[in-house]
């Protein structure tokens, strides 16, 4: 669905009014104004908006941005794209962004944009991870979306991806904040995953207009995108000027809860989220840890104890291979011979009845009874 006032928004921000285009947005009586505005009354806009400096918007810049806003929103369609905006709503634009300095004038979405709604977890971190840390970022992502919650990420290598994909393994939404167009996935060997999420019921979501490649300044402002639509951000691994620390910083700016997961004295990938834990960030041991500063989310260990329900003969099946040895996706596809969509649909399903426990992005285990 494009937002009866996504032209406007696109159009406000096309034009070259740099900073100043927040400001204006606040003096328009209504937000499709801006198209229809005599050039008498454009002036007298912008000439109220301490920003602009006296700037001048000729007609033929607005017939531009017109122009271009139109080819903009016929190509988001072709996509099958939807793009909501700060004019609308709290019934399809998050509340939480307003809460963002400077808070998208849009969002330009594929896949579910009802997902960008509902309550979410940012897990971010370093694109050079140890292994204990993707698989920490997995584990927490599964067990945090069986607990109700939204893992909200940036699809970059190391922590990012593993937050995605742990999600994914879970039977969860996702969302994915990018540093470019939604048009221009970025790493393009992601594009997989991308799609994985659209599929899902997750979203991914841009504030660039399209074809907007990745820059140095991009990505910064994306971050500010992925704590805003958080109730709080967990730092998996992050090194001493990691980018995710600017996203934890983000969040505390929007008054959000900041989580790290300690680590080794010695690890540069530990150095920055042991910092956040000296100046006040939540230690993370468990998800619980999580949970515990965001009420009303299901408990993990109640999860874990529900009665299991009877299996059935493929789950049976699942079961005893992996109790002989057969732990990886690719191994029980083998001696099954079954794809792997099939055994990751079963081990979603004995994973979240709390049968099973992941030993790490590609290994499960069976729990023990207590």
């Amino acid at each position: 669905m494009i937002s009866p006032f996504g032209r406007a928004a696109l159009v406000l921000d096309l034009l070259p009014l740099g900073v100043s285009k927040w400001d204006l947005a606040a003096l328009l009586e209504a937000p499709d104004e801006l198209e229809t505005a005599s050039q008498e009354r454009l002036d007298q806009l912008l000439s109220a908006v301490s920003s602009a400096r006296g700037k001048r918007l000729s007609q033929a810049e607005r017939d531009s941005s017109l122009e271009e806003a139109d080819n903009e929103v016929a190509e988001l369609n072709s996509l099958g794209g939807s793009l909501v905006t700060m004019f609308d709503g709290p019934e399809t634009y998050p509340g939480r962004l307003l809460e963002c300095y400077r808070p998208p004038l849009f969002l330009q979405i594929l896949g579910d944009a009802t997902v960008l709604l509902r309550n979410c977890i940012a897990i971010v971190g370093s694109r050079k991870p140890t292994p204990e840390g993707v698989r920490a970022a997995s584990d927490l992502a599964g067990q945090l979306a069986a607990a109700g919650l939204v893992v909200v990420s940036g699809l970059a290598y190391g922590i990012d991806k593993a937050a995605h994909v742990g999600c994914l393994d879970a039977g969860g939404q996702t969302i994915a904040v990018l540093g470019s167009s939604v048009d221009e996935i970025y790493p393009t060997v992601h594009g997989p995953i991308a799609r994985a999420i659209t599929g899902s019921g997750g979203a991914v979501v841009s504030e660039f207009h399209l074809h907007t490649q990745p820059t140095l300044y991009t990505f910064p402002q994306r971050n500010r995108v992925i704590s805003g639509l958080s109730l709080g951000v967990l730092v998996v691994e992050a090194a001493k000027e990691s980018g995710s620390l600017l996203t934890a910083s983000f969040a505390l700016e929007q008054n959000r809860e900041v989580f790290a997961i300690p680590g080794s004295i010695y690890a540069p990938q530990h150095v920055g989220t042991n910092a956040l834990i000296k100046s006040g960030a939540k230690l993370v041991q468990s998800a619980q840890d999580v949970l515990d500063e965001l009420p009303g989310f299901k408990d993990v260990a109640a999860l874990e104890q529900r009665p299991s329900e009877a299996l059935s003969q493929q789950e049976q099946t699942i079961v005893g291979c992996i109790q002989t040895g057969c732990t990886s996706v690719d191994l029980l596809c083998e001696r099954l011979a079954c794809t792997a969509p099939q055994v990751l649909c079963v081990l979603t399903s004995l994973e979240l009845r709390g049968l099973l426990v992941r030993r790490g992005p590609d290994s499960f285990a069976i729990v023990q009874p207590r």
